[in-house]
């Protein structure tokens, strides 16, 4: 029969919060954010951009945001969200909202001067606490820009993201078919 000394306990309980801490850093989590889902669409390296979305689920008593993101997979990693964008013209009010933005892509009804789709550059998306935010398609996602080699379906990226008080999460996406 095999007896624990006070010392062995010790070091037996050190062991399993280092393995339970490992695993928790491989999951996706941080502060009481965790992030799940994660996904990214199949691109060409030559279409120059692609695009992945996740789940952010804060279990926290705070409100966090997701700040920021980078890949390996891509040269630079932007948050956008798609909306509509009122008119296709461009316009000086709402301090330059309304303006011509590059990132602006017409809908198929073209350039009429109506309402379009367009992707619009954020700084910042707020992850209420007890709540979640959803980066999918139509919606909140991250632009993968110059990508530095194709993404194929059942490959996986890494996906690094800073949050404003859980710090960075890295994460591992798979890619999928669009």
């Amino acid at each position: 029969m095999y007896r624990f000394t006070r010392g062995r306990a010790l070091s037996v309980a050190l062991a399993a919060i280092v393995v339970v801490a490992s695993l928790a850093a491989c999951s996706g989590s941080s502060g009481g954010i965790k992030v799940t889902g994660a996904w990214a669409r199949n691109s060409a390296a030559t279409a120059g951009a692609g695009a992945a979305y996740l789940v952010i689920q804060n279990t926290g008593s705070a409100a966090d945001a997701l700040i920021g993101a980078s890949s390996p997979a891509a040269k630079t990693v932007e948050m956008h969200e798609t909306k509509v964008i009122e008119s296709a013209a461009p316009s000086m009010g709402m301090g330059g909202m309304g303006s011509a933005d590059p990132s602006a892509m017409p809908t198929a009804s073209g350039m009429g001067g109506g309402p379009m789709m367009g992707m619009v550059p954020v700084s910042r998306i707020d992850v209420p606490a007890g709540g979640s935010a959803e980066l999918k398609p139509g919606s909140y996602h991250l632009m993968l820009l110059e990508l530095v080699a194709d993404l194929k379906v059942g490959d996986s990226i890494e996906l690094t993201l800073q949050f404003e008080k859980a710090g960075k999460i890295t994460v591992k996406a798979e890619v999928r078919a669009q």
